[in-house]
């Protein structure tokens, strides 16, 4: 038993060698030996990577894995963090038991990572929970498990935020840190939690070389976290760079040179430089209070822009049109009573209907209009979905129990394409496209230099891009219509 844990868990880069089979480590989880700071670190780009060798179990039949944690009774309000990255077979279970705060769970599949974890202010109570892995069937399975990490945790920009003056900026910044875990999860040696040694239930046997994890650097903090190659818009530690205009031909961004050999590895996504966590301290939340009332619009006068085409095209608004359909039902209303009233990625219950966010399910960005088939999210789960499709944010059981509340048949939730109808009947209707809908007030007013006329049709002609068989060149028209 203490060798097959033994053989999870790889070299931590900070320095020394981090053997799990102890009771007492987590204040060994990656201490933060540089300032991370708010400029590029001098040691790292953000360009570098490494390839660390996982073992982990195979199993030949059922069977199941628990890793315990045991996190003693601290002062109230003490920042605590624990998580780890892991590596499944598409037939395995992943739950969480007894842990009743907010958790991360992307039970991503082989060959592509996996994460779980959390970051929680504690209420002074012992506690106690587990993470289980369990076959679901009687096929083999396997699982790896990466840089299992528990503990308090500290950091410089936790810091920061306890000592900024606009409280309601910080308890912004700090209210859904269980979102970041476990890259964020920067455990001190204040607080010692107990994390044992997995129980290992089944026939099976441990293997030297089950596979490998992909790290790459954070030009900020100099860390070498978890990403996946195979599917990058299945995330962990990074931001995709790249999205609608694949694949990412940006140096440092799309390619990635291993620090241990001449290996370039080219991205088709391409990652953000920084970690997500240094994104959000570092970037986000030193740049966001600096940005000017036109450039925070910018987003929003496009999104509001691309509502206003649908409704057009579509010849009624989303709320309109539902009161049509169903005698007089608020579309709102019918989100949350389909919903239960929580968000269908955490299970959170949300404590009113202004607390839902209506998610399009399918996005604004690839042209699908909000109507019934909304999908209802918390604020953390509405942000971190943005733009994605349905198929690159749920895994295949919540595409499943998707298809299920919403009607959307499961075979589109997991078709990323655009909405064909859509760009259809903006097609049909190009001349009134361009001398009527383009030349409103609204989109022929400059902002910051940049016409929001401009800015909608580049996010159209995104959308028809990826459209497969549409051939529409909006945006050659609509230069030759502005040089006329």
């Amino acid at each position: 038993m203490s060798s097959a844990w033994a053989l999870v868990v790889v070299s931590d880069r900070s320095g020394g060698s981090k053997r799990a089979g102890k009771t007492e480590w987590a204040d060994r989880r990656r201490p933060s030996t540089r300032r991370a700071g708010f400029t590029v670190h001098p040691d790292t780009t953000g360009g570098e990577m490494e390839r660390a060798g996982v073992a982990g179990w195979r199993f030949s039949g059922p069977g199941s894995i628990q890793i315990s944690f045991d996190v003693p009774a601290t002062e109230p309000d003490t920042l605590l963090g624990w998580g780890l990255w892991f590596c499944i077979s598409p037939n395995v279970d992943v739950r969480v038991d007894g842990f009743d705060y907010k958790t991360t769970l992307d039970a991503f599949v082989a060959p592509n990572w996996g994460k779980v974890g959390s970051i929680w202010r504690s209420d002074g109570d012992q506690l106690e929970f587990s993470v289980v892995f369990q076959g679901v069937d009687d096929e083999p399975w396997e699982v790896a498990v990466y840089d299992v990490n528990a503990g308090a945790i500290a950091h410089d920009f936790f810091d920061g935020v306890a000592a900024d003056p606009d409280t309601k900026r910080a308890a912004r910044l700090m209210s859904n840190m269980w979102a970041f875990a476990p890259e964020a999860n920067f455990v001190t040696p204040a607080l010692h939690v107990a994390v044992s040694e997995p129980i290992v239930e089944g026939d099976y046997r441990t293997v030297d070389d089950l596979g490998e994890v992909v790290l790459k650097s954070c030009n900020r903090c100099a860390r070498f976290l978890p990403i996946n190659v195979h599917n990058e818009r299945e995330q962990l530690s990074f931001s995709n760079h790249c999205v609608a205009r694949r694949p990412c031909r940006h140096a440092t961004f799309g390619r990635l040179r291993n620090v241990a050999s001449n290996e370039v590895l080219q991205l088709e996504y391409g990652y953000q430089l920084e970690c997500r966590f240094c994104k959000k301290f570092a970037v986000n939340a030193a740049h966001n209070p600096q940005r000017t009332a036109s450039q925070m619009k910018e987003d929003g006068t496009r999104r509001r822009a691309i509502e206003v085409l649908l409704t057009a095209l579509y010849e009624g608004s989303p709320s309109l049109l539902h009161r049509k359909r169903f005698a007089g039902r608020e579309l709102t209303e019918s989100v949350w009573k389909r919903f239960g009233g929580r968000c269908f990625k955490c299970g959170t219950q949300l404590a009113d209907q202004k607390a839902m966010h209506l998610d399009h399910t399918r996005p604004l960005a690839l042209l699908w209009p909000l109507d019934e088939t909304a999908t209802c999210l918390c604020a953390t789960h509405n942000s971190a979905k943005r733009d994605r499709p349905p198929s690159e944010f749920y895994d295949a059981d919540e595409l499943v129990r998707l298809a299920d509340i919403t009607g959307i048949p499961l075979e589109e939730l997991q078709d990323p394409s655009p909405n064909v109808e859509a760009i259809a009947l903006l097609a049909d209707r190009l001349d009134w496209f361009f001398d009527d809908f383009l030349q409103r007030e609204e989109l022929q007013t400059e902002r910051d230099g940049k016409l929001p006329a401009d800015l909608l049709v580049k996010a159209i002609q995104r959308a028809i891009d990826l459209s497969p068989g549409v051939d529409l060149a909006l945006n050659d028209i609509y230069k030759r219509q502005s040089r006329s």
